[in-house]
């Protein structure tokens, strides 16, 4: 899929960043953890974004929700074991 093209507008104000930092060192805190790892980031991932993009016509068209292209960009992004290989 190519998702660059399927959405009209993201989250390219620094609030989304912001969002998923903040959630990111709460969830770590909660579990007993000062610093956050790539998995507190990929669960609040959608949460924090899915509301800050809207779909293009295409997107809508297709019958595709948010959430799918969210995850999409998420299974793109390599994880820390990825980049080290």
């Amino acid at each position: 899929m190519r998702t660059e093209l399927l959405i009209r507008f993201h989250a390219n104000r620094p609030h989304g960043a912001q969002a998923i930092s903040l959630a990111a060192k709460v969830r770590a805190l909660l579990e007993g953890r000062y610093n956050v790892g790539f998995e507190d980031i990929r669960s609040i991932y959608l949460p924090a974004m899915r509301h800050r993009v809207l779909l293009n016509f295409e997107a809508q068209v297709e019958g595709l929700e948010p959430d799918t292209v969210l995850k999409d960009i998420l299974d793109k992004t390599p994880t820390a074991s990825e980049k080290a290989a």
